[in-house]
């Protein structure tokens, strides 16, 4: 059945536009390779699965959207299943660095590099213990990150060796992540073009808006 005026307006303003807005920042991180991967809870923080952009309240206008549009529907579960693949591949080559004895000793012999110049005020470079620093470059290094804002305690360490450090990206567990990455950017341009295909139809055809808005014209005087 043909949705209504108000249903259409339920996809659109709370499962489409957040699904687009969603979709634009990922393309950022995906563009700089940045994977968003965290090694302590094994996940891709900003690129999750597409129904973790709805609130709870419009869950049901996301199931009814997904019952009700097959083609969207099967663009995001493909989207999601490489989301999947992709935080593989970044679990499997962050897991291969750290298990390489060659890239530990020189996180080791980096830091302690680090510390025989640097002031007291600098030493500490991460929460973790020195022993596990490396799982904390091997993120870095994973999520092909440039620059870290000051804030973070490896700041100066980073700026000082991310280019010797960066050189252990390589191999093929990190040829797998790219290709990943590549396929996921994809996907994403894929769902992005049929969701924006359904909003520009819907609103044609019922004529609404493609974003709630105040009209100011309907508001009594003096109220």
């Amino acid at each position: 059945m043909e949705p209504g005026k108000e249903r259409a307006k339920a996809w659109i303003y709370s499962v489409i536009n957040p699904l687009l807005g969603a979709l634009k920042t990922q393309a950022v991180f995906l563009k700089r390779r940045n994977w968003t991967f965290r090694f302590y809870s094994g996940n891709l923080e900003f690129i999750r699965p597409l129904d973790g952009y709805i609130n709870f309240q419009s869950r049901p206008n996301w199931d009814d959207f997904i019952a009700s549009n097959p083609s969207a529907r099967e663009r995001i579960e493909q989207r999601d299943r490489q989301r999947e693949e992709l935080r593989n591949a970044c679990d499997s080559a962050w897991s291969y660095l750290v298990d390489l004895e060659e890239f530990r000793r020189k996180v080791m012999t980096l830091l302690a590099r680090f510390r025989a110049d640097e002031p007291p005020a600098y030493h500490r470079v991460s929460a973790l213990p020195d022993a596990e620093f490396h799982k904390l470059v091997a993120e870095r290094i994973v999520n092909d990150i440039e620059n870290i804002e000051e804030a973070y305690p490896d700041y100066r360490f980073w700026l000082r060796f991310r280019g010797e450090l960066v050189q252990f990206r390589q191999g093929p567990s990190f040829e797998l992540m790219e290709q990943a990455g590549l396929e996921l950017r994809n996907c994403n341009n894929d769902v992005a073009t049929e969701l924006a295909r359904v909003r520009e139809e819907l609103a044609s055809k019922l004529d609404i808006p493609w974003a709630p808005y105040y009209d100011e014209s309907l508001v009594l005087p003096g109220g």
